[in-house]
C-alpha cells in the first residue's frame, strides 16, 4: 500500500491549490481526479485581488495573468441595446491585498497555472481517470480505494487526512453521510461560452443587462474568451435549446464569422450548505461544501479560500508542530464567512433577474434614485472575517492583512515578495521588535514567519512603506502591530508595545505548540 500524508479527491482548482500548497510545504500527496485531464471546458470566470495574492503565492500569478484581464467597469443597464445605466461600480482601484479589485480569466489556463505549479513541487502524484471506490478511516489515517477509469485496476492508498474537493456531487461527502441543507433556488441559466475569432469590443460590455424580458449579462473571459448568460423563463424548457438557438441568442452581438462557440450549458441557480465540513480525518472543500448564485463571482473563489485555510493547519499539524487541535478551527473559520457570500451573491442577484415588468420599474427608479444620492441605498451583506483562529476579543481579529508596496535597499515589489509568506508579525514601530524576548522570536522561526519591521520611506527600517499603505492602515485600526496569517487574515493586533507580549503568548496558545517540536 502506497502511503502519503494527504489524499486529495478531485483536481480542479481547488484541490489543485490545496495540492500546490502541501506539496510545496514538503507534504506528500496524492491527487485523484475522476476525468481523462482536466476538465478543460471553463466554469468559473473571476477572481478578487485575494485569490490573485493566493495565486502569487502557489508561483501561478505570472502565468495567469499573461490571459487575464483587469476588470475596468461594472456597469447595470436595463435594457443591452439603448438601456438606461442603473448602476456603475469602477473596479479599476486597487484592494487591500495589494492587486487591482477584480479580474476576469479563462478556467483553463488557470487549471494550467496551477498544474505547472503542482508538478513543480515533485512532491504531489497527480491520478487522472482515477474515481474513488471507498475509503475508511481509523484513529491513524484513512485508507482509500481508487479504480483506474482506463484500466479498472484497483489500488489502495493510505494517508493522514483526506480531503474532498470533489465538487457539488462530491462523492465523499455522499459516502460520509453528511447531510446538505439546501438554500434559495432560482431560475435557468443559460451560458454560452465562445472563443473570439477576431478582437471584439462592444458598446456596452462587461456588465450586467437587467431587462425583465430577457435577463443576462456579457463578460470577457480572459483576453481570448467571452461568454454571454441569460435568464431562461420558467416556461422555457431547456431541452429547446440547439446550437441554432443559442445562435439566434447571440445574434444581436456576434455571428460565426466573430466567435466558435464552445458549450451552452443551462443549470438553475442554487444555493447549499453542508452540515459539516469534517469527518474526523477527512475534510470537505469548495463545492463539495458549499454552492451559491453566481452574481458575486466567489463560488470558485470561496473554494480556494478553503484551500489556503486548511492547508496551513494542515502544514503546521503534519510537521508535529501543533497539536491537531488546530484543525478545528477550519470550519468554524469558514462557515460564517461562506454563508455570508451565499446571502451577498443572492442580494446582488436578484435584482438582476427581475421578470415581472411593473417591479422591475420599481427598481429602476429606485437605483435611478441612489445615482443621485447613494446613502440610501442600504448596506450590502457584510462579510464577515475568519474568527475562530482568531485573538478573543480583539478589535482587528478576522480582518483582511493589508499589503502595499515596500522596498528593502533594493527593487520595490509587494510585501509578500519582499519580506516573505507565513505568519507574520508586522508592525511599524521599532520599539515591538527590539522588546521581542528570544522565546518569542522563536515561535515565529519555528513556523516559518517572520518579524517585520515597516517605516516610512527614509527611517532606516528594513522595509519601507513606499506608498504610505501600512501608515494609513495601522492608523485606520489604531493598534501598532499585528499577526498575520498565511491566508491573509488578521490573527491578533496589539495596541502597544506591552500588550504584544500577551498578543504573542496568545497565538502561541491558539496554535497549540509542541514544546519539543
Amino acid at each position: 500500500m502506497d502511503n502519503y500524508d494527504v489524499i486529495v479527491i478531485g483536481y480542479g482548482p481547488v484541490g489543485q491549490m490545496a495540492s500546490a500548497l502541501l506539496g510545496q510545504s514538503g507534504h506528500k500527496v496524492a491527487a485523484f481526479e475522476r476525468h481523462a485531464q482536466m476538465y478543460g471546458l471553463s466554469r468559473a470566470g473571476h477572481i478578487d485581488d485575494e485569490i490573485m495574492r493566493m495565486l502569487d503565492r502557489v508561483g501561478a500569478g505570472e502565468e495567469f495573468r499573461e490571459d487575464a484581464v483587469e476588470w475596468e467597469l461594472y456597469d447595470m443597464r436595463n435594457k443591452a441595446f439603448g438601456g438606461d445605466l442603473l448602476m456603475s461600480l469602477d473596479w479599476s482601484v486597487i484592494g487591500p491585498h495589494g492587486y487591482r479589485s477584480h479580474w476576469i480569466f479563462y478556467q483553463n489556463n488557470l487549471e494550467l497555472a496551477l498544474n505547472r505549479q503542482v508538478e513543480a513541487t515533485g512532491n504531489v502524484e497527480i491520478n487522472f481517470s482515477t474515481e474513488l471506490i471507498a475509503f475508511d478511516q481509523d484513529a491513524d489515517g484513512v485508507t482509500a480505494t481508487v479504480r483506474s477509469r482506463v484500466t479498472g485496476e484497483e489500488r489502495q492508498v493510505r494517508a493522514k487526512y483526506l480531503l474532498g474537493a470533489d465538487g457539488a456531487n462530491s462523492s465523499v461527502r455522499q459516502a460520509l453521510g453528511i447531510k446538505t441543507v439546501e438554500g434559495a433556488v432560482g431560475p435557468n441559466q443559460l451560458v454560452i461560452d465562445t472563443l473570439q475569432k477576431r478582437p471584439l469590443k462592444f458598446e456596452f460590455d462587461n456588465g450586467q443587462f437587467a431587462d425583465p424580458e430577457a435577463p443576462g449579462c456579457l463578460f470577457q473571459l480572459g483576453k481570448n474568451h467571452r461568454r454571454w448568460e441569460f435568464t431562461l423563463r420558467e416556461d422555457e424548457d431547456p431541452s429547446d435549446y440547439t446550437i441554432d438557438t443559442v445562435w439566434e441568442r447571440l445574434k444581436p452581438w456576434v455571428g460565426p464569422e466573430d466567435v466558435e462557440i464552445l458549450r451552452w450549458p443551462i443549470y438553475r441557480f442554487r444555493e447549499s450548505m453542508t452540515t459539516e465540513w469534517r469527518r474526523d480525518r477527512i475534510f470537505l472543500l469548495g463545492d463539495a461544501a458549499h454552492t451559491l448564485w453566481p452574481f458575486a463571482g466567489e463560488g470558485m473563489c470561496n473554494g480556494l479560500r478553503d484551500a489556503a485555510a486548511l492547508a496551513w493547519r494542515l502544514d503546521l499539524v503534519l510537521r508535529g508542530i501543533s497539536d491537531p487541535t488546530v484543525l478545528d478551527s477550519y470550519e468554524e473559520d469558514r462557515k460564517p464567512n461562506m454563508q455570508a457570500w451565499i446571502d451577498y451573491s443572492r442580494e446582488i442577484g436578484l435584482p438582476c433577474i427581475i421578470m415581472d415588468k411593473e417591479a422591475a420599474a420599481h427598481r429602476d427608479e429606485f437605483l435611478f434614485a441612489v445615482q443621485k444620492d447613494p446613502s440610501i441605498m442600504p448596506p450590502p451583506t457584510a462579510i464577515p472575517g475568519p474568527l475562530a483562529f482568531a485573538r478573543d476579543g480583539d478589535p482587528a481579529a478576522g480582518l483582511v492583512a493589508v499589503q502595499g508596496q515596500v522596498t528593502n535597499a533594493g527593487p520595490r515589489g509587494l510585501l509578500d515578495d519582499i519580506a516573505g509568506r507565513g505568519f507574520n508579525l508586522i508592525t511599524m514601530d521599532r520599539a515591538v521588535v527590539d522588546s521581542l524576548s528570544d522565546q518569542e522570536r522563536a515561535v515565529f522561526e519555528r513556523i516559518g514567519g517572520h518579524v517585520v519591521l515597516v517605516g516610512a520611506p527614509g527611517s532606516g527600517a528594513p522595509f519601507e512603506d513606499v506608498d504610505g499603505t501600512f501608515a494609513d492602515w495601522f492608523a485606520s485600526i489604531g493598534r501598532i502591530a499585528v499577526i498575520a496569517r498565511p491566508d491573509y487574515y488578521v490573527y491578533g493586533s496589539a495596541a502597544d508595545a506591552a500588550d504584544v507580549h500577551a498578543l504573542v503568548d496568545a497565538f502561541s496558545v491558539s496554535l497549540g505548540l509542541k514544546v519539543n517540536a
